[in-house]
């Protein structure tokens, strides 16, 4: 007569218990880097539309420097089409480029605003303050929030100045 040996093999519940739990911790881990680099993809992104916007606006003041007492203290906005092409002085010209401006920073940064002045110490203020001194430079501050921060000791403030040869 044949005898069957039955020998043990395979994995335990608790051997599998642990490698499950190690495996979901890696999971979480790789989950957690995503979201840190999306996080930190959208703060790029704000920085790098507050620097083209800044610049946009510099270039816009270069090209019509008739009018740079209309950026640093913009009337308010109106549509006049001045922007495409239809007949304007230098001044509504002015005007209507800081009203888009100022409207596609509120539109495309969290919390966005920005303005144009003369300042002696561009790096400091915010947005319900630009300290702007009404010495030195002509400088673009452009201001925004970062969600991600908002608990910072700033609430999450970020500023980016662009000072104009001007």
């Amino acid at each position: 007569m044949r005898q069957f040996k039955f020998t043990e093999s395979g994995f335990s519940l608790i051997e599998v218990t642990v490698a499950a739990a190690i495996f979901s911790m890696g999971l979480a881990s790789l989950s957690l880097l995503l979201l840190t680099a999306v996080m930190g993809t959208a703060e790029a992104g704000h920085q790098t539309l507050a620097s083209t916007k800044a610049s946009s606006l510099a270039e816009m003041i270069a090209l019509n420097s008739d009018a740079v007492g209309h950026y640093v203290d913009p009337v308010p906005s109106f549509e006049s089409g001045c922007m495409y092409g239809g007949p304007c002085t230098a001044e509504q010209l002015a005007a209507e480029e800081m009203g888009v401006w100022q409207q596609d920073l509120a539109d495309e940064l969290p919390g966005g605003n920005g303005l144009v002045c003369r300042d002696s110490t561009p790096e400091d203020g915010h947005a319900a303050d630009a300290a702007c001194d009404g010495a030195g430079g002509l400088v673009v501050k452009v201001f925004w929030l970062e969600p991600r921060h908002k608990d910072d000791e700033d609430g999450g403030l970020r500023r980016l100045v662009a000072r104009l040869p001007l």
